[in-house]
């Protein structure tokens, strides 16, 4: 059978006052066609589904929708939450979405891990593969918090409660899989940051003061790994069968540069890529790349203010569809009338002025990653790290002491809110 693995969608979010709206439907409508084209067979969503926990009327409409077109084309769905998904949105259809052929898991769940695996059938009604559908893993869920431990402690202890959850999902789809008259692959799914992956601007923190990336040895044997939450499509093993898809768009301007994918997993192919009858024919791989069309004309230019103005001359425009726009101007200088100038520049194209930001040249030299301007891309870690770094006249001692002190925080406010949305649902 076919599996298509994506993650990442971020249905309902807003770019800088931008709506993806038009994106997103472009993007589920493509997405369709290839489903009808590659006759795949299910599609498995890797967490952040939704942008928000409380996403606008028109992302739950598109959610809906999807749902009904894969039913229509006998196509499986089997969607599992990220950090951004809300655990009470999801549960509030997903008794009914069962009927329609659309698996949802929304919280890890201890006390019934047969819930976590998911049977895919092929076309005839069988077991072609089982999904051990492994959401995000809020501490709270897989562990006790006990009073007392150290930071090191508390990570440890995380590690080893989320390695037991996926060894436990794994033991009972291979314990399904004995039943069966010939074993079918075993499907894991996360969402989180594993080893290895970079990151994007866009990605928020996982795990905040206890755990920021896990080991591949984590994870069982699966035959095959569809993670989600680093926006940046990559594999994280050797054999690229546990790997990122990726979002299907842009989600900041970091972004812009690499090819969106997605992917399409053979499982008939599984464990078939040695040499078969021809001796010289060269193996065939299960995994398959999809490279998804830009929905949206984007571009970040930067450099000193005369280079920058030519960069903008010289971008490839689209008369139907309007270019969004990011300038990094260099220069040590103050320019009090960048932004006219620009706006000059751009006057009479298809082209909208969405961010400016300065940056000495020194600290470009300094910097390897693009800095962060505004407070709406800030994380509370980031802006909390600022504030100690300019308030206040701290050792590093006290910095560490007073960072653990705000994770923790984090930590339980996180757990409250999560118990504030269960007591809702």
């Amino acid at each position: 059978m076919k599996i298509l693995h994506t993650s990442d969608w971020h249905l309902g979010q807003h770019f800088m006052g931008k709506s993806r709206r038009d994106e997103h439907k472009a993007f589920i409508d493509w997405l369709l066609a290839l489903v009808d084209r590659e006759s795949v067979d299910a599609v498995i969503i890797a967490g952040d589904v939704f942008d928000t926990g409380s996403p606008p009327s028109y992302a739950r409409e598109m959610y809906h929708q999807l749902v009904l077109d894969m039913k229509a084309r006998h196509c499986q769905l089997v969607i599992v939450a990220g950090n951004h998904d809300s655990v009470s949105m999801l549960n509030e259809s997903k008794s009914l979405l069962m009927y329609l052929d659309t698996q949802v898991s929304s919280q890890a769940t201890l006390e019934d891990i047969d819930s976590h695996v998911v049977a895919l059938k092929d076309k005839t009604g069988e077991v072609a593969a089982w999904v051990c559908a492994v959401p995000y893993l809020r501490p709270k869920d897989v562990m006790q918090s006990v009073a007392g431990q150290s930071e090191q402690d508390k990570k440890l202890g995380l590690l080893q409660s989320i390695g037991e959850f996926y060894q436990q999902v794994y033991e009972a789809a291979r314990e399904k899989n004995t039943a069966l008259k010939t074993p079918v692959p075993i499907i894991g799914t996360g969402h989180l940051t594993a080893v290895g992956g970079q990151v994007s601007e866009s990605v928020r923190d996982l795990y905040v003061g206890t755990l920021e990336a896990l080991p591949t040895s984590v994870f069982p044997a699966f035959d095959y790994l569809a993670l989600g939450h680093i926006h940046r499509a990559q594999p994280i093993s050797k054999s690229g069968r546990f790997r990122y898809s990726g979002s299907p768009i842009p989600l900041s301007f970091d972004e812009l540069g690499r090819d969106k994918t997605l992917v399409i997993l053979n499982t008939d192919l599984l464990g078939e890529d040695t040499f078969v009858e021809d001796l010289f024919a060269e193996p065939v791989d299960p995994v398959q790349l999809v490279t998804i069309p830009n929905f949206q004309p984007m571009a970040s230019v930067k450099g000193n203010l005369k280079d920058v103005i030519k960069q903008i001359s010289a971008l490839p425009l689209d008369e139907d569809k309007t270019l969004w726009l990011e300038v990094t101007v260099i220069a040590d200088e103050y320019l009090s009338d960048v932004h006219k100038r620009l706006l000059e520049v751009i006057e009479g194209k298809p082209i909208e002025l969405l961010r400016v930001m300065r940056r000495s040249a020194i600290e470009k030299k300094n910097d390897g990653f693009e800095a962060r301007k505004t407070l709406s891309e800030l994380t509370v870690g980031d802006v909390f790290q600022q504030s100690l770094k300019s308030n206040l006249e701290l050792d590093e001692e006290e910095s560490k002491t007073l960072t653990e002190l705000f994770n923790a925080c984090l930590t339980e406010l996180e757990a409250h809110q999560q118990n504030g949305e269960e007591k809702q649902s």
